[in-house]
């Protein structure tokens, strides 16, 4: 069965406040989907909470502007009283900012702007809201449009001293309070102003100015202590907007701007100027697409080619390194059968002279043999025979194949070695010990020949690829600098501007998709101006479709607000 209040349709509940619910509500009689609010049941009993409930209802009721929330009907059911309002689709600025963390800058001031109008307007109706802050304030589209609601101890500005009297607590929430509210004095519009102050200082630096562990001490602060200075999160924030910020938050209100027509005349000047940096691109650094898509296909490039050639130096480099592996094991199995008899026979001078043969060659850097007890019989390096062969460490050996194995060694000056060991065989009998080192020299040379060769190929593809890229992406900046300029003159009301270029790729659609836009505005333009021109004056000859309009000079500010921005 369906819930109702009077001729309302509730349909679920949407949230509670301290004093209120809200319910999802429905209007058969014109088949509207609204917000209902009703007092909760612990205060609808007393009149006093009954009183201040109402009051919104009255303040908000008479204000009919774009940043208010809508009243559509107000009254009492059963002892409930309700206002039926305009369900705002859209959170409120303080999930907002938690959502999106920091905001940008302009929108930070559209969201001021709005407030300022708003109050502003409210204010010239004489009713102040006297509870500003970013629960009250529902943003209803990313972009940043925003409506002030809650208007639960809103005052009309000829009813302030009954109000005043009436009340015996202090409306506000701390944080968001002037030092006027706190005292108890008589507020108008300069107290709500004094809040939006906070809520701009808490958006510019993602906290309140004053904070405190206890709700004595954060008065006291607000009413004693100085501004701490804002530290914005955004390090381009415009000084002037902080000079804003500063002069709101005055405790002494007359220093305060004082309407919110006055802070939105300087808001607007400090819109105006950074929209005016963005359309120059003063004040923001980017790196043009010259820049940055060389720099990455350069990068892509340099780390895919390096990755390629470091595999092939690392397949070549072990192919080298088995070649050399399966010369220095041939070679001493070789020698090894060549020198079996001989050790057989204990020949030394075979042995020796063997050995010494080998020696002669370019890349053997020592020769030795040993008999089965380990003393050497022959060795290249002119060892005293008899002398022990001295012993080969595991940790040293790269390879073993059957009975050979291959050891990597180095002498005293660094010189790397390979070192091959193999034993001497009679008929399956071993004799001894034939030992074999290699000089790497010649391969560490081919491979450095071979990284050599790899880099240049490197340097010779990214050369390629920097021209490559940089010419290209310079193709690309030229059209979008001519279409950057003829979207600048749109901004400017001159809808003459066509972009007369012709390509054969996407960007000849993107100068017709301009071209259509600029021949639809001045033709909108043109209509505008002869409606006006027949309707004041039949016979005047036309107007240009286009024209220059000087701007008004700025109004007289009040003396405690900040010196205009600069561009």
């Amino acid at each position: 069965m369906a819930i109702t209040l009077g001729r309302y349709i509730l349909r679920g509940e949407l949230g509670r406040g301290a004093m209120s619910v809200i319910h999802r509500g429905y209007d058969p009689r014109i088949r509207r989907i609204l917000a209902i609010k009703t007092l909760r049941a612990e205060y609808a009993a007393h009149e006093a909470h009954r009183h201040r409930f109402l009051t919104e209802a009255r303040a908000a009721g008479t204000l009919t502007h774009p940043g208010i929330v809508t009243i559509f009907d107000v009254g009492v059911v059963n002892g409930v009283p309700f206002i039926a309002m305009e369900l705002l689709d859209g959170p409120t600025l303080e999930s907002f900012v938690a959502q999106h963390k920091r905001l940008p800058l302009r929108t930070i001031l559209r969201i001021a702007m709005q407030i300022a109008d708003a109050l502003d307007y409210a204010h010239r109706e004489g009713v102040i809201h006297q509870d500003i802050k970013p629960e009250n304030i529902v943003v209803t589209s990313d972009s940043g449009n925003v409506k002030l609601t809650d208007f639960g101890i809103a005052r009309l500005r000829h009813t302030a001293q009954e109000t005043l009297a009436e009340e015996q607590t202090i409306a506000g929430t701390p944080h968001f309070m002037s030092p006027e509210q706190i005292r108890g004095d008589e507020v108008d519009g300069r107290s709500d102003l004094y809040s939006l102050g906070v809520v701009l200082y808490w958006l510019l630096s993602g906290d309140t100015p004053f904070r405190a562990d206890n709700v004595h001490e954060l008065l006291r602060k607000i009413l004693t202590e100085p501004l701490p200075p804002p530290k914005p999160l955004d390090p381009a924030t415009p000084q002037a907007l902080l000079d804003v910020v500063r002069t709101l938050l005055d405790r002494d209100p007359t220093e305060r701007y004082q309407t919110g027509a006055e802070l939105l005349e300087d808001l607007q000047r400090i819109d105006d100027a950074l929209a005016e940096q963005e359309r120059n691109w003063q004040g923001r650094r980017f790196i043009s697409l010259r820049l940055s898509w060389t720099a990455i296909m350069s990068v892509l490039v340099a780390v895919t080619v390096s990755a390629g050639l470091g595999w092939v130096y690392h397949r070549q480099n072990e192919a080298m390194t088995r070649l050399a592996y399966d010369y220095g094991l041939a070679l001493t199995e070789t020698l090894a059968l060549e020198s079996a008899e001989d050790l057989l026979l204990e020949d030394r001078i075979a042995l020796q002279a063997l050995v010494d043969e080998m020696a002669r060659k370019r890349d053997i850097a020592h020769v030795s043999i040993s008999d089965r007890s380990g003393q050497l019989v022959a060795s290249s390096a002119g060892s005293a025979s008899g002398a022990a062969q001295g012993p080969l460490s595991e940790a040293q050996r790269v390879a073993r194949q059957g009975h050979q194995a291959i050891y990597s060694i180095s002498d005293g000056e660094g010189r790397a070695y390979f070192l091959f060991d193999t034993p001497v065989l009679y008929q399956n009998h071993e004799l001894g010990r034939l030992r074999l080192s290699m000089s790497t020299a010649a391969l560490q040379a081919a491979n450095r020949a071979t990284m050599t060769a790899l880099i240049a190929v490197l340097l010779a593809t990214l050369a390629t690829v920097l021209v490559g890229v940089y010419m290209l992406s310079r193709r690309l900046v030229v059209p979008i600098e001519i279409l950057r300029r003829a979207l600048g003159q749109i901004a400017q009301g001159r809808f003459d501007k066509r972009i007369r270029m012709r390509r054969n790729d996407e960007f000849e659609r993107l100068f017709s998709a301009y071209n259509a836009m600029a021949d639809s505005l001045e033709a909108r333009m043109f209509s505008a101006h002869s409606h006006k021109r027949n309707a004041a004056a039949p016979n005047v000859p036309p107007a240009p479709a286009t024209r220059l309009v000087d701007a008004p000079p700025p109004r007289t500010r009040h003396h405690g607000k900040p010196p205009a921005p600069s561009g």
